[in-house]
This record gives structure tokens, sequence and C-alpha cells, in this order.
């Protein structure tokens, strides 16, 4: 009937309209090539559905013909976009491909096939028939044309079923259900294309087997999650698991063990019950009926102890009925392991194995809480020059260096002592003072060499020593920071390597802080002061002085430059010093030269002292400061220690030729002091050699060290640099210097150094 045949169309149409709508949503939450062209193939199935509604409905022939084309020519069309879809689905490339074009090639023939049917009329024709109601329509009468038409169809699908295939081989076999589904429901549609073509209902049934697939393929792309997966999923987990997993049924029978729990249990072969007999071995018996989570440990086959946490619990199911139960054995051996290296080394020092600093400090104050009645001493050692040893050696012998250090102090280390690596290369060790021995020490410290494949070089280490007394609380640290203000003190000495501290020492570093933080201030408040030593020649005529820094307290008055030099040589501040004092002299060389006293051509000479070379640009300075004033730079002389040049000969000897080349007179001070001084006294631009008397004092051999400087004042004169001798202090010194050739004199026979308003006043000829 009719109605019937509207019924299915209409029940096919509310279908395809709710897969498209489904579809539409889906696609926004899941984009991509797939989804869109899933939207495509419902789309394309509304044309032989609609080529179906207008060849059922109309009495009309050429109409029926057109209807019958259009649902023909819309499965061609769905074909096509099929194909499309199942290889986005596979996620192969398809597009601009050989498959593509084969394809397109079969739709292209299926379809002018189909156009050309009103020609020749080789694919269908119609006949007209009617309902069992009476009401008439056109029936579809195939020929060889449509058959054709099938068996391209059935090519298209074959090639869709082959991408489904292959895309099979290449993943796991846990998913190939989600293929496998759309091979059966392809087949599907074509085997209803197959037997609707040769059925005499007037609704082509086609469409059914085309919905079929549409849904099929709607569900696997966004609805299907695999089914087979999730037991394949657990026995990989359980089978590839870290931990021992042993499974038993609800009487407590073996059932299944992992391999790690063969392996963690030492068991050969692979009977769970062997695994089960180790376990209460271990545990030492074990209730499995109840749940548990228990530590345990056992030797290996290799002696080794080995720690395991060992869970056990029931399962049940919904009905809280027993199903069984399981053992989960946790290996946690290199956790322990690496649990017990963390707790070490945060006692111990990596390198050396000994305490640490901060447990060095707890054992020490537990020490001294027990036994405070007892007197201690904390010795501290330190290697001179380590990175020297570290560059000279490289790392691995300079840290075998220190590993010996570590273990002699462990071989001769007394009982009750706690010692440590303090840091880098200094060791420290708290001791009885009953047990200290100083010349042992001393002995100790001539032990230690640096250790090289080819190279056994002992090493210098100093060792100060922190005697504390009974009751007192001084600080851990700061018993260490003043053994090694005593090593400090004898860093220099090269014959001591073993130093007490005493509070002097501790007074002395206080004070070396205080004048270095108040040094600035004192420049700013002219407290430091230049004094000048006069220089006489040989007529008895004042040629000029000295420039001598003295530094005016504003408390303690006049301190000693032995005093604070050295401690502002050591950190570099003598460079701010200087720079002073060189203003200071180019001030009073500009003042003698407009006061017309008698001065105006008398030269000042200055010190430079090797410090300056790293912390100024001396040239840039000094011409400067020249400048500034507008004197004659050959009235300020530059006196230059051999050391000072020696620092770096190529870039100071550099430096002091421009200096030199700009007027200034240069002097060497200290002449005869260093090893090298004649070899590099042809290389050097000096004009001045400055000897000092001191070198006749220094000897048990007087007459000799006479002819020595009779010979250098000679050698002096022949080189035509002036000679000058300081540290004169009689007549006879200055009648044997004449004698020798010497013309310029300076000493405390003619004045010690003197603030600037004395000098002045000093007779401008000398009258013994």
């Amino acid at each position: 009937m009719k109605s019937t045949s509207v019924i299915m169309l209409i029940i096919f149409s509310v279908m395809l309209l709710f897969c498209l709508i489904a579809t539409e949503i889906q696609r926004r939450k899941h984009p991509g090539r797939a989804a869109s062209g899933l939207r495509l193939v419902f789309l394309f199935m509304t044309f032989p559905l609609l080529g179906n509604y207008i060849a059922l409905f109309t009495e009309d022939k050429n109409l029926s013909h057109s209807g019958y084309t259009i649902m023909l020519l819309g499965i061609g069309l769905l074909s096509f976009n099929m194909a499309a879809f199942v290889m986005d689905y596979c996620e192969f490339k398809y597009r601009n491909t050989p498959i593509q074009y084969v394809v397109l090639a079969l739709f292209t023939l299926y379809s002018v096939s189909v156009c050309l049917n009103p020609v020749f009329h080789h694919v269908f024709e119609l006949k007209e028939t009617a309902f069992s109601d009476g009401y008439r329509y056109y029936d579809i009468v195939s020929h060889w044309g449509r058959y054709m038409g099938f068996l391209i169809t059935a090519l298209i699908f074959s090639i869709m079923i082959m991408a489904l295939v292959v895309k099979c081989t290449k993943i796991s076999s846990a998913y190939h259900e989600k293929y496998i589904f759309l091979i059966i429901s392809l087949v599907v549609c074509i085997l209803f294309e197959a037997y609707f073509m040769f059925s005499d209902n007037p609704v082509d049934m086609i469409i059914v087997g085309y919905i079929i697939y549409g849904m099929m393929s709607f569900y696997l792309l966004f609805l299907y999650k695999p089914i087979f997966i999730r037991p394949r999923l657990t026995n990989a987990v359980v089978e590839n698991h870290n931990d021992g997993i042993i499974f038993y049924d609800a009487n407590a029978n073996a059932l299944y063990a992992n391999e790690q729990a063969f392996n963690i249990l030492e068991i050969e072969g692979h009977d769970p019950d062997k695994c089960t007999d180790r376990l209460i071995d271990i545990m030492g018996g074990a209730d499995i009926h109840a749940n548990f989570e228990i530590p345990a440990k056992y030797k290996d086959a290799y002696g080794n102890t080995r720690y395991l946490k060992i869970n056990h619990r029931q399962m049940k199911d919904s009905r809280k009925m027993d199903i069984g139960s399981f053992f989960s054995i946790h290996d946690c051996t290199s956790e322990v392991r690496l649990d017990e290296r963390r707790r070490y080394l945060a006692r111990h020092d990596d390198l050396t194995g000994l305490y640490n600093r901060n447990t060095f400090i707890e054992e020490v104050n537990e020490l001294r809480k027990k036994n405070p009645e007892k007197p201690y001493c904390m010795i501290v050692s330190d290697i001179n020059d380590f990175k020297l040893v570290n560059d000279v050696f490289g790392r691995e012998s300079a840290d075998r260096t220190l590993i010996n250090i570590a273990r002699l102090i462990e071989e001769t280390a007394h009982k009750d002592s706690v010692y440590c690596r303090w840091g880098s290369d200094i060791f420290a060790s708290f001791t009885r003072m009953e047990d200290l021995d100083t010349q042992g020490l001393e002995d100790m410290l001539t032990r230690i060499p640096v250790q090289d494949a080819s190279i056994n070089q002992p090493v210098i280490v100093h060792v100060g020593i922190y005697e504390m007394t009974p009751g007192e609380d001084t600080e851990t640290a700061v018993m260490v920071d003043r053994a090694l203000l005593a090593i400090g003190s004898i860093k220099n000495e090269l014959g001591r390597r073993l130093a007490i501290y005493d509070d002097k020492l501790r007074d002395d570093k206080i004070w070396e802080q205080r004048i270095t933080n108040e040094l600035p201030a004192a420049i700013e408040e002219g407290q430091i002061v230049p004094f000048i030593q006069p220089q006489y020649n040989s007529k008895g005529e004042l040629e000029g002085g000295e420039i001598l820094v003295r530094w005016n307290h504003k408390t303690e008055g006049l301190i000693p430059p032995g005093k604070f030099i050295p401690v502002f040589e050591k950190n570099g501040l003598i460079a701010s010093i200087d720079r002073c004092m060189w203003e200071s002299a180019c001030s009073i060389l500009s003042r003698w030269s407009s006061e017309g006293s008698g001065r105006e051509k008398m030269n000042l000479s200055i010190n430079i002292s090797p410090k300056d070379f790293y912390f100024m640009n001396i040239y840039d300075v000094i011409t400067s400061l020249v400048k500034k004033y507008g004197i004659d730079p050959a009235r300020l002389r530059l006196e230059i220690t051999e050391s000072a040049i020696m620092n770096n000969p190529t870039e100071n000897i550099r430096t002091i030729s421009s200096l030199r080349d700009f007027g200034f007179t240069i002097e060497m001070d200290d002449f005869g002091s260093g090893y090298s001084s004649l070899n590099m006294l042809k290389d050097m631009p000096v004009d001045v050699l400055k000897l000092d008397m001191v070198f006749l004092g220094k000897t048990s051999d007087y007459a000799k060290s006479k002819i020595i400087l009779s010979s250098v004042v000679n050698m002096a004169n022949n080189l035509n640099m002036h000679p000058i001798t300081e540290g004169v202090e009689t007549k006879e010194q200055r009648d044997m210097l004449l004698e020798m050739g010497c013309k310029l004199f300076q000493g405390y026979y003619f004045s010690k150094p003197v603030p600037v308003s004395e000098f002045e006043k000093l007779p401008l000829v000398w009258q013994d």
C-alpha cells in the first residue's frame, strides 16, 4: 500500500535528520576531518532519499525518471564521500593520492553512465505498476548499466574495506573491533543494495544499509570505548608492574604471580605457591584473611640485605562476598639506601667522609655539655695556596690530598676528639688540652704530599690553635675563626707552621678592620698627611725630599706608617693613600713655584706601590695631576720598586716608559734587594738608583759589602743613572759615600721625616 511506503520513507527521513543533528553537535566538540567527513556522508544520504520520494509520489513518467536518476547519482556521490571518511577515520593520507584518483575515476564513470541513461536506456527503464490500493507509480527495471554501477560501487567499498584491514594490521588487536564493526556495516550496506536492486518493493531499501553504516560510524567515531582493552590493560599493568603481585582465590590458593614477584623473592620457575612459602618465611607468618601492610627485610643470595614493603588486601564483590586477595610486594632497597645516603650526607662531607660543619658544631656542643670542667682546644688546619694546588696538579690530585689529610686526622686523633672538614681546604679538630701535642702536630704537617701519578709534592699546611678554658661559652664557629686568625699571623713566615691564638691577634684584626672602614673619611678630613724627608747633594744643597705618608688620627694621634701601610698593601686600599700623597706633592710643588722662597726648583719623590698598577691607570692619574697644578713633571720623581715592575714586567715597563717620555724622573727604590735587579736593569727606563745603607748593616762581612756598594755606585754613574743613598745616619757614612762617588743623600743624619711646615724651615745648605 502507498501509506506503508510513505511511513517507511518518513521513518528513514527522521532517522537521517537525527543523525545529521547529532553529528553536527559532536563535530563541534571533536573537530577534525573525520567528523566533517561523517557530516558530509549524512548530507549526501538525502539525495537517494529525495530521489525515492520523487519517484514514488508522482504519476508523471519523466518526473519519476528524474527521481530515480537523482537516487542513483546520490548513491554514487555517497560512496565517494564514504571513501574519504573511511580514510580519515583510519588516519591515512588520502587527498591528492593515487587512491583518491582511482575512487574519483570510478565515481565519474558511474555518474556519466547514469547521466547517459535517458539516451541509451542501458541503466534502467520504467514500468508502470500500482499499489494494492490502486495507486499507480513507475517502478524501476534494472539493465546491465545498473549492474555495472553496482560493481563500481562494490569496488569502492572494497577499497574502503582494504583500508580498514590495513589499519588493523598496524595497531594492537585490542583496538581491532573499532574497525571490524565498520567493515561489517560496509558489507551489510552492499548486501542491502544487491538485494533491493532485484526487489519489487516500491521503496528502495538501499538507504537502510547506508543509514546503518552512518549510525555505526557515528557511534565508533564519537561514543565508542574499546570493549576488550580493559582486561588487556589490567593484565599488562599487573605483568609489567614494578611491584611483585600475587593473586589468591577465596580459599587462599595461589593463582598467579607476576614476573617481578619471582624476581624480588628470588624464586626459580613460575610456581606461585613457592612465592607464598617464601613470603611466609620472610614475614614469619601472616593472616591472609586480613588486610595489612608491613615492612620486612631478608638476605639475598649474595648476602646483601634487601628491604620490602608487603601489602595484603582482600577483594570483595558488590555483595561484600569474598572473591580472593592479593599481595603487593614493593622492593624498597634502593629507596632505603638512598635515604641512608641522604642522612649520611646531611652529617658528613661527601669527599672525605668526615663530619661536615653543622654536625661538627652539634658534636662539639654535646661534648662541651658533657664535660664542662675539662679544658679543650680547637685545632684548625689550612693548606697554603690550595688554589695553586688545584691549578698545577688538577682537581683529582687536590681531592686526593684532602682525602689524605682526612685519613691522617682519623689516624692521629685521640679518643673523645671530634673532627671535621670545615670547608674547602680547612679542617678542624676539637680535642682535650691534655692530648694536645704541638711537636707531634708539626711533625705530622711534614707528611702531607700532593698525590699525583708522577708527582709526590709536599704541600704547606698551617695550623692554628685556640685554647678554650673550662666554662668558656665561646661559640664553636668563633673558636674556628680565632684559630684561623692565628694561621693568618704566620702565613708569610716561611719557617712557621703552627700558631696559637691570643687576644692580641683578635685586637689587631679588629683594629685593621676599623682603620679600613675609617680610611675614606680620614682622606676626606685631611688626617692622611704628607711628611717629607730631605735629600741633600754632595755640595750640601737641599735638592728636595721624599714624600712619606702619616696618619694623624683624630683619637690615636700620629699612627706609624709601619702599622697601617701593610694593612692597606694587603687589601689594596694603598692605592687611595698613594693618590692622596701624589696630589699633596703636586700641590706643594705648585705652592713652592709661586712663593719665591728658594724652593722653586726643588723636587719631590713620590712612591708607587705594586698595587697601584692593579687599581688605577697610573699614567692618566699622575699626568692629570701635573696638568691640574701646572708643575714641571721633571720636579716630580716617581719611586718604583723592582717588585712592582716584576709583577707584570711587559705592561708595567711600557707604563713607566710612557711616564718617563712625559718628563718624569724615574727612581728605582731598594735597588739590589731583588733577585733580578741586574738582569732587568738593562731594560728598565730608570734615571736614578736608590740604595739603602741597611745593605751594609745586614752582613757580617762589612768589607765585602762596602766593595759591592762602591761597585754599584760606580755602575750607576757609568750608566748615567744618578745614585742616591737613603738611610745615612752619620757623617762618616756620608763621607764614605762621597768618596765612592755618590752625590745625593737622604737619612736621619740630615733629618727624620717631618711635616711640610718643618721641612720648609730646614737650611737650604747643610752645615756640618
